[in-house]
């Protein structure tokens, strides 16, 4: 399911822009969750945990500019589909440094802005769109990929730390961390930084010997063994 944040302070040009979003999505049959902002704070507080596939950004805004609040999403969502529509034409040049589908100006035509979510839809990596399946207690358990911040072990059950702040832990293992956490580790994004946790690298806010500051602020242990692997990677990631 496409996930879709339309952020402006002005109420009417949010809402004109809510209301094209809404229409391109129902006349091409797909399934989204659309949500419009007055104030990127409250975007970037919800996107946390709504993780938005597409954001359509106005520029000029109080307290938190359309860029800075670019800037944050690009930083914790590396492929985040990013489109400014703003009245502004001077932010062009440096609105390029958060490579943006396409910055379109006011009052935003219909079809430049399907064009760009044409692209931006193009864009979107197949694996901000996959789950696992775990067991729980009493059943199962649907987890999205890019909503685990790490996954770790203790007392022979599997906790999964989500972005939401929420919990799942599993019964007692009958197979070992590693095995368990095999499908995920085949996967770029995960990383065992220690003998019972792998994190997400997305997630990583800071990395410092021996530990990792996460986007929530958690911090997690990086074994000493493995910390030039952690860096490595998440340099890559990173640049």
């Amino acid at each position: 399911m496409l996930r879709i944040a339309v952020c402006d302070d002005d109420i009417v040009d949010c809402d004109r822009i809510y209301g094209f979003v809404q229409d391109y999505i129902n006349r091409n049959d797909l399934v989204a969750d659309v949500r419009k902002y007055t104030h990127p704070d409250l975007m970037l507080t919800e996107s946390v945990a709504f993780h938005p596939n597409i954001y359509i950004l106005d520029i000029v805004m109080p307290m938190l500019t359309g860029l800075e609040a670019a800037k944050e999403v690009r930083w914790t969502q590396k492929n985040a589909q990013i489109i400014f529509a703003t009245s502004e034409k001077s932010y062009a040049l440096e609105a390029y440094d958060v490579s943006p589908i396409n910055y379109i100006l006011k009052p935003v035509d219909k079809n430049k802005l399907e064009q760009s979510l044409n692209r931006a839809i193009s864009n979107i990596e197949p694996e901000d769109e996959q789950s696992i399946t775990v067991k729980i207690k009493g059943g199962f358990a649907t987890i999205r990929i890019c909503d685990i911040l790490y996954v770790d072990c203790n007392n022979h059950k599997v906790t999964f730390h989500l972005l939401s702040n929420d919990t799942i832990t599993t019964p007692t293992l009958r197979i070992g961390f590693a095995e368990y956490v095999e499908a995920l580790l085949s996967a770029d994004m995960f990383l065992r930084c220690h003998e019972s946790i792998v994190v997400n690298i997305a997630a990583i806010d800071k990395l410092v010997k021996y530990e990792i500051a996460l986007r929530n602020k958690e911090i997690i242990p990086v074994s000493r063994n493995r910390y030039d692997e952690i860096a490595s990677a998440y340099m890559d990631y990173r640049l």
